[in-house]
């Protein structure tokens, strides 16, 4: 239940975040700006939530120095994870809107072009993706995951 909040907590930091630079832009609230706003938000959501997992598995059996090693993991996946995601569904999106000028049968070719919209994709994501969030995302970044170090993990009796 707690790694399904700090998602959502995460996912709203980082899309009103991704929104109030849209509108600091002199950007106009578009279907577009929406688009890249749920982009972002859901990318994070999915993020923080795997992050969640994966820093708690890599710090399982530390027993010395427990809290840098647990903020040093949720730093290193929820930067990765946020990313990943939100790469992931531009990649989706633009997936979507290429498919009209790609082949519809299952062939190498199908395959070439996936792989290029992919890496196309990665740049273009890579380039204006992080330099929207970069520099404004890096403070609720350590805030996120200095809560995480401060948690202590539920401990199980079987």
């Amino acid at each position: 239940m707690r790694s399904l909040a700090f998602a959502i907590a995460w996912a709203l930091v980082i899309g009103g975040l991704a929104a109030l630079l849209a509108h600091w832009r002199g950007e106009a609230l578009s279907g577009r700006s929406a688009a890249v706003v749920a982009v972002f938000a859901s990318g994070s959501f999915l993020g923080a939530w795997c992050a969640w997992g994966a820093a708690s598995l890599v710090t399982l059996r530390r027993r010395k120095a427990r809290g840098p090693a647990r903020f040093a993991a949720m730093v290193l996946f929820l930067s990765l994870g946020t990313a990943a995601f939100a790469a992931l569904f531009f990649f989706l999106q633009l997936r979507a809107y290429y498919s009209q000028w790609h082949t519809q049968q299952i062939s190498y070719r199908m395959l070439w072009e996936q792989v290029f919209t992919a890496a196309t994709t990665a740049y273009i994501f890579g380039v204006m993706g992080a330099r929207a969030l970069l520099p404004f995302a890096l403070v609720p970044l350590l805030a996120f995951s200095l809560y995480f170090a401060r948690i202590e993990p539920r401990r199980r009796v079987c």
